[in-house]
């Protein structure tokens, strides 16, 4: 705004909107329609763009750890079925050395329990498959909110 100042500093005309008068209180910038200086603007969008850069970091690390912990599940429970597959190597190799061996139902007996193994496995290869491949993307809502953060930051420059 423009004021036209006397030679004391007095006012007349409108008032100053850096300095208050002494006669009208001072008003926050968006009332009024008065329009905000361009420092306060600047140091306005400075500070939301730092608040914002530091959730956005935050949601970021969030998601990570959340995709992470998911993924490390999948991974234990493939881990789980190598060992049971071993367990079914095992008792496979004993059922046929005591078929070979005795020539007698003990080897029946070791090939169903090694089949038991083998199913426990294929379960826990299926089960850790889907949860690697129905983990989150791991910037998801990330890219969502700063799509949203753009938004604002127009909004607020448009003021």
């Amino acid at each position: 705004m423009v004021s036209v100042r006397d030679g004391n500093g007095g006012g007349t005309g409108t008032s100053d909107p850096s300095g208050p008068s002494g006669s009208e209180p001072s008003r926050p910038a968006s009332e009024g329609g008065e329009k905000r200086p361009f420092g306060v603007v600047v140091a306005s969008a400075v500070d939301g763009f730092r608040t914002l850069f530091r959730k956005q970091v935050e949601l970021a690390r969030i998601e990570a750890t959340e995709a992470a912990s998911v993924r490390a599940q999948g991974v234990g429970m493939m881990a789980a079925a190598g060992v049971v597959a071993l367990f079914a190597v095992g008792f496979g190799g004993a059922a046929l050395a005591a078929a070979l061996a005795l020539v007698m139902p003990t080897w029946v007996a070791n090939l169903i329990v090694a089949a038991v193994f083998v199913g426990i496995a294929v379960v826990l290869v299926l089960v850790g498959r889907h949860a690697l491949r129905t983990a989150p993307a791991a910037a998801e809502r990330t890219r969502e909110t700063l799509k949203e953060d753009a938004r604002w930051a127009r909004q607020q420059i448009a003021k």
